[in-house]
Parts: C-alpha cells; sequence; structure tokens
C-alpha cells in the first residue's frame, strides 16, 4: 500500500494571506480575531469574529465570491509549494480534488432573503435547507466534474477531507489530490443561528483575547474565515516528479457521537476513539506522537471532553497540546484542513505552536501541558490533528516526518 505524501500546503486566514505570514503569527501567538465589522448583527449576537484581512488594506467587502476568492488563493500557493501546474492536474485522469465548505456562502445573499419570508427567482427557504453545499462546491470542484468530493459534515469536515485524500492516495485510486476547506460564513443569518445556541464568544469587549481555549475564562468559539489547501501524492508521482514531500499523512480516524447536538461525548470517549483509530491506521503507538493540535475551541464542553479523550488514549504520558484557534478562530468548515496545515508546519519547521490567551487552565481541563508559554522549538517526528464537529462527527489525522 502507497504512502500518502503531502508536498504543498496554502493557507489564507484571519492572521493574513499566505502559509508563511499564517503560521509566522500563529507561533508568535499574534491573534487574528477582531470586532465583527463586515457585517452587522443584531443587538443579542456575538460582535467578535476572526474576519481575513483585506490584500490591499482598504478594506473587504462580504461577497458571495468571498468564499472562492479564499479558495483559489490557497490552491495556488499549495500547488505552486508542490511544483504542479493546476491545468496539468485537471487534465490528469489519475487526479482528483477533495474539499468541505460550510456550505451556505456561495448564495448567502438570496439564502437570507429567503430567510426574511422573500422568495428569489421561484426558490424558498426549504429548498436551501435541502441543497446547503449546491453552490458552494459548484464552484471549487466543477473542473474536475465526477473526480471530485465535496464534504460538508460540519466542523469536521476540513478534517475529513484531507483523510478521503489519503484514503484516495493509499488505496490506490489517484496519484494526486488536491484537498482542503474553506469557509466564508460571516454573515446575519450564520451568526445569528450561532449566538442562538449559545457556542459563541461572550467577550465582546476584548476581541483579540476572546478565544480563549481551555482557559478558566473560555465562553464560546469566535467564528471565522478562510481557506487550506494541501496537496497530497502517492510514493510513484513523488518519485516520478523528483518532488520533495513535507510530511506524511500516515493514518486517520473516525467516531461519532449521537448523543447531542452540540456537546462532545461524555467523558470524551468517542473523541478517543477517533484518535486511537487514527494511530491504527497509521501503525503508530502514543510513543511516536510528540505533538496534538487539539480542537480546542474555547467552549467549556470541548476543551474539557476532549482533554479527556486524550486523557483516555495518553494516560499520563500525554504529549504537549495545543490550539491554535485562539489566534485564528474557529473557520468551521476550514478549521481542520487549517490546522492539518499547521500540523505539517510543525513537522516541516520543528516547531510546536502555543495556545494563545491561554492564563489560566480550567482545573476540569485535564492534561498537564497546553504550551501556555510560547512556542516550544524541538523535533515534531509525528502528531495528532483533530476535528470535532457539530452533530457528533468527529475525526482526528495523524501526520508524521517524511
Amino acid at each position: 500500500m502507497t504512502k500518502a505524501l503531502i508536498t504543498g500546503v496554502g493557507a489564507v486566514c484571519p492572521l493574513g494571506w499566505g502559509i508563511d505570514k499564517c503560521w509566522d503569527d500563529t507561533v508568535a501567538g499574534r491573534s487574528g480575531t477582531a470586532r465583527l465589522e463586515i457585517v452587522e448583527v443584531g443587538a443579542d449576537d456575538c460582535k467578535v469574529a476572526g474576519q481575513v484581512p483585506a490584500r490591499n488594506g482598504t478594506g473587504y467587502e462580504s461577497s458571495p465570491l468571498r468564499l472562492l476568492d479564499f479558495y483559489r488563493f490557497a490552491e495556488t500557493e499549495a500547488l505552486a509549494q508542490a511544483g504542479l501546474e493546476r491545468e496539468s492536474v485537471v487534465r490528469n485522469p489519475r487526479a482528483r480534488a477533495a474539499v468541505a465548505s460550510h456550505g451556505f456562502a456561495w448564495k448567502i445573499d438570496e439564502f437570507t432573503a429567503a430567510c426574511r419570508g422573500k422568495t428569489v427567482n421561484g426558490i424558498d427557504l426549504s429548498e436551501y435547507v435541502r441543497r446547503p453545499q449546491e453552490g458552494a462546491h459548484e464552484g471549487i470542484g466543477a473542473d474536475f466534474s465526477e473526480r471530485y468530493s465535496g464534504i460538508t459534515t460540519a466542523c469536521s469536515a476540513g478534517g475529513v477531507a484531507v483523510l478521503e485524500a489519503g484514503e484516495i492516495v493509499r488505496s490506490g485510486l489517484a496519484d494526486i489530490v488536491i484537498t482542503g476547506g474553506v469557509d466564508a460564513n460571516i454573515n446575519e443569518v450564520i451568526v445569528a443561528i450561532h449566538s442562538r445556541m449559545g457556542v459563541l464568544t461572550r467577550h465582546n469587549s476584548t476581541p483579540e483575547s476572546a478565544s480563549r481555549p481551555f482557559d478558566v475564562t473560555h465562553a464560546g468559539f469566535v467564528i471565522a474565515e478562510g481557506a487550506a489547501v494541501l496537496v497530497v501524492e502517492s510514493e510513484r508521482s513523488v518519485e516520478a516528479r523528483g518532488a520533495q514531500p513535507i510530511a506524511e499523512l500516515a493514518g486517520w480516524g473516525t467516531a461519532v457521537s449521537t448523543a447531542h447536538l452540540t456537546a462532545g461525548s461524555e467523558g470524551g470517549e468517542i473523541q478517543a476513539l477517533a484518535m486511537q483509530r487514527a494511530l491504527d491506521s497509521g501503525g503508530a503507538s502514543v510513543d511516536d506522537i510528540d505533538y496534538i493540535n487539539m480542537h480546542g475551541t474555547s467552549t467549556e464542553d470541548n476543551d474539557i471532553s476532549e482533554s479527556e479523550g486524550v486523557r483516555k488514549v495518553f494516560g499520563k504520558t500525554a504529549p504537549p497540546v495545543s490550539s491554535t484557534k485562539g489566534v485564528t478562530g474557529h473557520l468551521l468548515g476550514g478549521a481542520g484542513a487549517l490546522e492539518a496545515v499547521f500540523g505539517v508546519m510543525a513537522i516541516h519547521t520543528s516547531t510546536l505552536p502555543p495556545t494563545a490567551n491561554l492564563n489560566e487552565v480550567d482545573p476540569r481541563c485535564s492534561l498537564d501541558d497546553y504550551i501556555a508559554d510560547g512556542a516550544r522549538h524541538g523535533p515534531c517526528r509525528g502528531m495528532l490533528t483533530n476535528s470535532f464537529g457539530l452533530a457528533g462527527s468527529n475525526a482526528s489525522l495523524l501526520l508524521r516526518q517524511p
């Protein structure tokens, strides 16, 4: 069975455009969350978001094309790093694409009108609810036709897309897969929905530090936007091109909990199952893992249950962990892909990013080392990155040195 090797990554997120900017700020613990400006929301809604900055510094209007703009930028960067031309990849019958998105952003203006009781071009709200993913993915995957997979498993979607790419390559179905996740869902509808669910931050007065994973004051996540893309290739493709892999996508695991829409499994059992399956898939043991990039949303339930899940798998020997959502916020459908990219960078640069805004660990978070004291430098042989979504969809990826 061939290895699934990562040869290129690209990213755009609230920290900026390009993986170098995103990674440098993540390592430095510089926050990209700010007061919500690109849309107006209700008086009772969250007022903080992780908004992608304008490339020209003059502002960035909300638009249905925003999502595709993010994705194309990250894809272009990843392909360039891998030494591939997009046109040749699209023409290659041994190439595919698997990309995640929350789904609604592409036609959000029409969806908003439908929510207000209007029909747009004869389409009402019920039709949009039945087809949430259509618009986003028709723009991303059209060139690949039947060789494209669109993933919409809520907040785990980015991780699920990456593991699907690994499965496709490792099983021999394709030699190259462009994969990742993208979201552009900072709009009045999505903010209002999540605000009513009670999962968004209540720290409106301190936007830059509003995302506080594992901290005693964690009070909800910060909704964010952006995209991350990885190029996953077979050993045969890498060797034929003389390419240089930067990491191996070595294993993956999924597990589903049906207990609650937003709550994690009691005691972290389902999260633990996803992590253990990722280790088993890659033939790895707990001793092979030097770091875990946690889902770490800054909600009490997730931070506590995920910590318990890690403890179940690793016992008292859990490696250092951190959540990069302290600086990026939560990209929803794009989160798992961005954090997979950060995992690749941790391996490639021998640097473990810190958990920003963590001043006092919630005593209910049961691990010993949340990397609260700045980035760590040293070899990272292997790592796990977790993506745990609404409605109980959980995914864990195992990355290691190539």
